[in-house]
C-alpha cells in the first residue's frame, strides 16, 4: 500500500515538474512573440540588394519605381562604369557578406557583371534590351522583366490600322535579337501576317537588306530595340524611306512617333521598376517553390502620328484612338 502512495506521489511530482515546465515555455514563447509585435516593420522585412550605376537618370527612374512597391528594404551598391575589376570583385563580395533575400540589378552591365558570379542568391533585372540575348547562357537564378514590348500588342495594332498590310520586315543582329525575333514571327502569324527578318552584322549591311526588304508594296518595318539597328544611319534610311515610299513604321517609342513613324508602344521606366517589384514580392512569398519566367514590359502607352496615318489613307479605329496617345 505504501508502496502505491509513493508511485502516486512521484506520478504528481513529474506532472507538477512537466505542468510548470509547460507554463515557463509557453511564457518564452508569449514573450517572444509579443516581442515580434513591437518590432518594426523594417525589422521582420526581407532584403534586397540593388546594383546600378546612379549616374544614369532612367535606371534611377526605374529604382524609384521598384521602391514604390517593393514590400523588401533595399539597400543600394552604385556600380562604377570604370571598368576596374577590382573594385568589382570587392562589390559582389560585400553584397555576398550581406546574405540578401534577393538582389536587383539595373541595366546590362549591372546583369552581366553578376550573371556567374552569384549563383546562390535570386537575381532580378530590369532596364535591360533583350536578356536572354544578352548572355550566353541565362543562370538559373536569374529572371526579371525586359524592356521590349510584347509584338503581339504591336502586331495586332499594325492589323487594326493596316489590314491589308501582310508582310512585316525588320532586319537584326542575332547576337542582340534573336529570342525577339522568334516571338515576332509567331505574333505576325498570329493575326495573319508574315515576318520577314534578315540577319546583319554592321550598319551598312543593315541599310542594304533594309532596302532589298521594302522594295515590296505593302510592307510595313518593324523597329526593334538592337543596338545595331538604332545606328544613326540605319534610323535616317528607315525614316527617309518611310516617307519617299510611303511605307509604315512601327517604332520604338514616341520620340519615334513625333519623328514620322506611323505608331509605337512606349514603356515607362518607373512602370517597369513596379512590375519588377511586384515580380519580387511574388518570389519572397513563394520562397523557392515557384517558377518565374522573364517577363516583357507588361505596361506602355500606345503613340499614333495622325499626320501620317492620314498621308496613307488610314482611318484610325476609334478603339485605338480612345487608348492612344494621338500626335499630330
Amino acid at each position: 500500500m505504501y508502496r502505491l502512495i509513493g508511485m502516486r506521489c512521484r506520478r504528481l511530482v513529474v506532472a507538477s515538474v512537466l505542468c510548470a515546465r509547460s507554463i515557463v515555455r509557453s511564457k518564452r514563447l508569449f514573450s517572444i512573440g509579443l516581442l515580434l509585435l513591437l518590432l518594426p516593420v523594417s525589422a521582420l522585412a526581407k532584403e534586397v540588394v540593388v546594383l546600378l550605376d546612379p549616374n544614369i537618370r532612367p535606371y534611377v527612374e526605374a529604382l524609384a519605381g521598384f521602391k514604390s512597391t517593393s514590400d523588401a528594404n533595399t539597400r543600394i551598391f552604385a556600380r562604377k562604369e570604370d571598368g576596374d575589376l577590382s573594385d568589382e570583385r570587392a562589390m559582389i563580395g560585400a553584397i555576398r557578406a550581406r546574405k540578401p533575400d534577393q538582389i536587383l540589378v539595373i541595366g546590362s552591365e549591372a546583369m552581366r557583371a553578376l550573371a556567374g558570379e552569384v549563383t546562390d542568391i535570386p537575381i532580378l533585372f530590369v532596364m535591360v534590351l533583350n536578356p536572354r540575348d544578352r548572355l550566353k547562357v541565362m543562370p538559373g537564378n536569374m529572371t526579371g522583366v525586359s524592356m521590349s514590348v510584347a509584338p503581339e500588342r504591336q502586331m495586332k495594332v499594325l492589323s487594326q490600322l493596316l489590314p491589308e498590310v501582310k508582310r512585316v520586315a525588320v532586319v537584326y543582329d542575332p547576337e542582340q535579337s534573336q529570342d525577339l525575333i522568334n516571338r515576332g514571327k509567331k505574333a505576325c502569324l498570329s493575326v495573319n501576317q508574315q515576318l520577314f527578318a534578315r540577319e546583319v552584322g554592321s550598319p551598312a549591311e543593315a541599310v542594304e537588306q533594309a532596302k532589298l526588304l521594302l522594295s515590296e508594296n505593302h510592307t510595313a518595318y518593324w523597329m526593334i530595340p538592337d543596338q545595331l539597328m538604332r545606328a544613326r544611319d540605319v534610323v535616317r534610311y528607315l525614316f527617309f524611306t518611310a516617307r519617299e515610299q510611303n511605307r509604315p513604321l512601327i517604332g520604338l517609342s514616341d520620340k519615334y512617333v513625333r519623328a514620322g513613324a506611323l505608331f509605337a508602344f512606349t514603356v515607362q521606366n518607373e512602370t517597369l521598376g513596379q512590375q519588377v517589384a511586384e515580380l519580387s514580392n511574388r518570389m519572397l512569398a513563394e520562397g523557392k517553390k515557384g517558377h518565374h519566367p522573364i517577363e516583357m514590359a507588361r505596361d506602355a502607352d500606345l503613340s499614333i502620328n495622325l499626320k501620317v496615318a492620314s498621308e496613307m489613307g488610314i482611318t484610325v479605329p476609334e478603339v485605338l484612338l480612345r487608348q492612344a496617345k494621338v500626335i499630330n
